[in-house]
Order: C-alpha cells, then structure tokens, then sequence
C-alpha cells in the first residue's frame, strides 16, 4: 500500500479513536440495560482498532498480534487483582444478560438451585459415588435429549415424564423457599434483607407466605427497578456498600448465590472475615444471617487438563468473584467476625440437577438470542463493545453438542479424582447466628 506520511497517520489515529470513542459511547448507553462506561472495553477497541489499521497499510502481522498480547495482559492483571472496572462483568451479567434472557422467557428467572429431592425418582442429598454416577448418567441423557429433540420432555429414573417445565421450575423454586425458611424459622415478625435478590422470587414467597415485605439490594439497576415497581423497597448497592444507616438492622439476612462475588480471584480470603464483620453491624442481637454458596472442593485443580482450565476461563471471566476454597472456607472467617455456624448441608446435586435442566431447557428456545447461534453471538458481539466479559458471559451458560463443554454445567459434572467421585465445586446451605 501507498507509504502515509505521518502527519496523514496522526488524523487518521484521531479519526480512528473518536469514531471507536463514538460508537462504544453508543453501545453502551443506546444498545444495554446497564449503561456503565468501561475503560477496560476502551483499551481493547481502541487498540484492535489501531491494530487493524497499521496491519492495512504496514501489511505486518505483528499489528494483529499486538492488540491480542495486549488482552492477554489486562486478563491477566485482572486476574491478579488489577482492573479498572470492578464488579462490570456482574452489572452487566444480571442487569442485561439475565434479564434479556427473562424478558425473552420468563422460565429462566431465578436462576440458582431449586430443590429436586424425589421429584426424578432420585435423592439428591445422597452423595455416595453410587448415586452420584447415577445422577450423571441421567443428566446426560436429558442434555442430549434436549439437544437433539429441542422438545421440553424430561424423563425421570422413575420413568415419570415432565412437560411443564414452567410448572417443574416453580414448584422446585417454591419447596427450596419453603427449606430455607424452615432452616431459618422463619416467621410473621421478622425484618429481612435480602442481598442479591435477582427477579425478586424469594422476596415475593415471602410476601405471599409470611407477609413479610423483604427489603433489597442489589448491583443491578434493573433488578432493583422491577422489585420497586412491585411495591418494595430496594436499593442499588454493591455488597460492601451496605450499611445500617441505610437499611437499619435485621432479623433474617438471606444470601443466595452471590456470596461467590464476595471478593475476586486475586484477593485474600481474609475479605470474608471483613465482610462477615458488615454483616454483623446488619444483624439484631438474636439475628440469623442464611446463605447458599458454591465452593471450590479441596484440590481439585491439581488434576486439571488443559481442556479444563479453557472452560474455567470462560466461567470465571463470565462471572466476576471467586469461590472460597473447600468447604469451611467460609465458615471460618464468619467465626471470626462472631458469627456462630448453627446449620450447614451440601446441596450440590440440587443445583447439578437445575443447571442441567435450564441448559436443557434453553435449547427447546433455539430462536433466542441466548443460544448460541448467529444472531445471539452478534449481539453478544455487540455488547462486548461496551460489557468487556459480555462474550465470555455468553459462551459460558450457551449450550453445544457436547454436553461437557458447557462451562457452567462442567464445575458440576461429577468425576473420580483421588479416589473420590465428585464435582470441582459444592453448594452448601449455611445458617449463622449473631453471637
């Protein structure tokens, strides 16, 4: 190509950033939900877009390969405790990504463990590698079903057919509601706060059941918005943002499925001792603090292949935070901040069995813009613009032909590692009390 002077260059440079400038600008505040600007998102796209231009007129590769090191860079300094934009993926993740997917197919909303116990002809809180295998091997015949029929039938291991995925859902969602409140004796008189509500579901079971109107807070704009049109209260807040100047001091705190954005890869385990200690300043003298949790299993990296860690990248770069590594993990560090342990179970299968049956279920939606085709990879495209992870949040919950690609599902998959046969990860109910 013709030699540009440099002069040409630097306008053609400036030309390059305000119109990439411009159209994230766009993206982020015209084509999402969340409308936070990312300086992350900047870097990259300015930098593939300057790429991409000296690669034209240089004919050098190495001006494609720039920006792709670069990546690698700022992934890796995120993943060491380095970022500028903490907690986007998360914003992102459930004021569009979840709530794209809701308003597309109300089914999915609530999606986090429901309680299964019986319902396939199977006991979920067996974890004897016995049952466990049998678990496995009917959740594959279920996903591959699924896959190639693209018709809502699940058949359990006791010959039972369910239909009604609606029905399915809202009943296991309704019987893990009516355990937790039973764990937390839950009655008429109680205050509650409820830390990441998600669509609301719990804060309305409450409601319905008890009379009990929940207050909320949540990272999302978009949640909060959807509870308060519902007649609740909610504040926007991350979770280190609570206080009780805000919200007053409470009987019950439920905490399901976010404790896991508690603190990020990089950062010590000490965070959950700080953060127990905000949870205590929340709690009445005789307050009970309930949480479901997913947790790294001790050691379970030691035995990673390579294909392994390729799903882990895209689940943990889908998803900001990290998992407390083994199964006290946490518990410790609440006994630092006096909270007592009163109540803790495993309840991995629970959410085996529900992820299984949502991913399932998003392949009878092959139309949508969730599933991993064309149109749903563009828009994910497209919103990566501005959402630096949006891609990676996409593929990690997107169905395939291979049931053991799905990164979401895989940290649930049961195997044999050092004689024992079990997923990478549990969920455990916990119940502490204020001391």
């Amino acid at each position: 190509m013709k030699k540009q002077s440099n002069k040409n260059i630097n306008n053609t440079l400036i030309l390059i950033i305000t119109a990439i400038l411009f159209l994230q600008y766009a993206v982020t505040y015209l084509y999402t939900n969340t409308k936070r600007f990312s300086l992350t998102a900047l870097i990259r796209n300015v930098t593939f877009g300057i790429g991409i231009y000296f690669y034209f007129i240089t004919n050098k590769i190495i001006y494609i390969l720039l920006p792709i090191v670069l990546e690698i860079f700022i992934e890796i300094a995120k993943y060491k405790g380095y970022q500028f934009d903490k907690y986007i993926t998360t914003e992102y993740q459930y004021s569009d990504y979840w709530r794209d997917i809701v308003n597309q197919e109300p089914l999915f909303s609530n999606f986090s463990e429901g309680v299964y116990d019986g319902v396939f002809g199977i006991d979920t809180k067996d974890h004897n590698k016995n049952n466990t295998k049998k678990i496995l091997e009917w959740s594959i015949d279920v996903y591959n079903n699924a896959y190639t029929s693209k018709q809502p039938i699940v058949k359990g291991l006791d010959e039972k057919i369910h239909n009604n995925m609606t029905e399915l859902k809202k009943n296991s969602d309704t019987d893990k509601f009516k355990t937790i409140c039973e764990i937390c004796k839950v009655n008429k008189n109680m205050r509650v706060l409820e830390i990441g509500f998600g669509e609301g579901d719990f804060m309305n079971y409450l409601l319905d059941t008890y009379g009990i109107k929940t207050i909320g807070v949540s990272i999302s704009e978009e949640q909060v918005n959807l509870v308060k049109s519902r007649g609740f209260e909610a504040h926007k807040m991350n979770m280190w943002e609570i206080n009780p100047e805000t919200l007053g001091t409470f009987d019950l705190i439920l905490q399901c499925g976010n404790c896991e954005y508690i603190r990020c890869a990089s950062e010590s385990e000490d965070k959950y001792t700080q953060y127990f200690k905000i949870i205590k300043k929340l709690l009445n003298p005789t307050g009970n603090y309930f949480i479901t949790c997913i947790h790294g299993r001790d050691g379970y990296m030691n035995d990673f292949t390579f294909y392994d860690y390729v799903r882990a990248y895209f689940l943990l770069f889908g998803n900001d935070g990290a998992y407390p590594d083994g199964k006290h993990a946490l518990t410790k560090h609440a006994e630092n901040a006096k909270l007592k342990v009163s109540h803790q179970e495993e309840r991995t299968n629970e959410y085996f069995i529900s992820s299984i049956l949502f991913m399932s279920s998003f392949q009878f939606n092959s139309d949508k813009n969730f599933i991993l085709t064309t149109s749903g990879l563009i828009n994910a495209l497209i919103k990566t613009i501005a959402a630096p992870y949006y891609i990676h949040t996409y593929l990690c919950y997107s169905p395939t032909p291979d049931y053991y690609w799905l990164p979401w599902n895989w940290e649930f998959v049961p195997r044999e590692v050092n004689g024992k046969f079990e997923s990478p990860v549990s969920l455990e109910y916990i119940l502490f009390e204020n001391e």
